[in-house]
């Protein structure tokens, strides 16, 4: 009989908790029962988690979901971003909470470089006229050469550091703002340092948008920031919906203040609804950025090495979130 039980959910593009089983093989952690729950059915991966020692889900939970999962010591965030997860919840109950910070950087930046090409060149646009039967020579939309534009990041952490590497050979100017980020890293990067985000959308003719969603970062670009751009500015969001204010995005969208929008991320992505969605001027992609098949295979090996850290070895996991579990986790009792 297997000693512990991991479960995972929602984590799997087709290949049903295969390369958990070949990290688990791997290590000789022989002692192990891995349940993988297909699909999208939350309660199924309730029923199958109540004895599990240690999950990989991506799924919304707080303190009601927690006392679901009574024996389990760990949650491997298939993610970067945490905000699914109550981390003070989860520590009133002594789960750890880790994520995989490192898994997806290249993914996210080629998906926010691409989307910067296709506003700035109008590719999925003309794409759209050819497909209706407008072969025109000329483009109904107005395009922009990249080299001598000023191009601002909102965060710089790493990936937003890899998209200023793509960008630079093409002759872009580059400022970023991200307050937590030191000086020593933009010099190092030949990046310019915004003082405030007000002050980056003053400068900039396009705007990736890279923020985690955070109480402080709800809706932190909405009217205010959209008035302060250049008429025809670009927008670009791969990071979390909710940061952007989708209304106050129509609306600078609608008066071309903002020519167009490439948009990865929405705000209500439990409906799969957003404002944004039949604007002509905005290319939507289904929060994929991060999507590779080496990417998920990177996530899900990761992902166990977490759990393995906590269960079998009785440590705290790398890339723990919620620090202040240590002292009173389940894992140390």
């Amino acid at each position: 009989m297997s000693k512990y039980k991991i479960v995972t959910y929602g984590t799997t593009v087709g290949k049903e908790g295969i390369i958990e089983r070949e990290t688990l093989t791997a290590g000789g952690y022989d002692d192990f029962e891995l349940i993988h729950v297909p699909g999208n059915d939350d309660e199924k991966f309730f029923e199958a988690a109540a004895d599990a020692d240690g999950i990989c889900a991506w799924i919304h939970l707080g303190d009601e979901e927690y006392r679901r999962l009574p024996k389990c010591q760990v949650i491997a965030v298939p993610a970067i971003g945490v905000d699914r997860f109550d981390l003070v919840a989860a520590t009133n109950h002594g789960i750890c909470v880790a994520n995989i910070p490192d898994y997806c950087i290249e993914e996210v930046a080629t998906h926010t470089f691409a989307l910067v090409l296709d506003c700035c060149r109008k590719i999925t646009f003309l794409d759209r006229c050819v497909r209706a039967g407008r072969f025109e020579a000329s483009s109904p939309w107005p395009m922009f050469r990249l080299a001598g534009r000023t191009y601002g990041l909102v965060s710089f952490g790493n990936i937003p550091q890899r998209v200023a590497e793509m960008l630079k050979p093409l002759g872009v100017n580059i400022i970023a703002y991200d307050p937590f980020v030191e000086d020593s890293v933009f010099e190092a990067k030949g990046v310019k340092r915004a003082a405030t985000v007000n002050e980056l959308f003053e400068q900039a003719d396009y705007i990736s948008v890279h923020t985690p969603h955070l109480p402080a970062t709800h809706h932190m670009i909405g009217t205010e920031q959209f008035e302060l751009l250049k008429d025809g500015a670009i927008i670009v969001a791969t990071g979390r919906g909710g940061v952007i204010d989708e209304e106050a995005l129509k609306m600078a969208l609608m008066s071309g203040k903002v020519s167009c929008a490439g948009i990865d991320v929405i705000e209500d992505e439990i409906n799969n609804t957003s404002v944004l969605m039949g604007m002509d001027n905005v290319v939507m992609t289904s929060h994929v950025a991060y999507y590779s098949e080496t990417a998920s295979d990177d996530l899900k090996r990761k992902a166990m090495e977490h759990i393995i850290d906590v269960v079998r070895d009785k440590k705290a996991p790398a890339n723990l979130m919620n620090k202040d579990v240590i002292g009173k986790a389940r894992f140390e009792k």
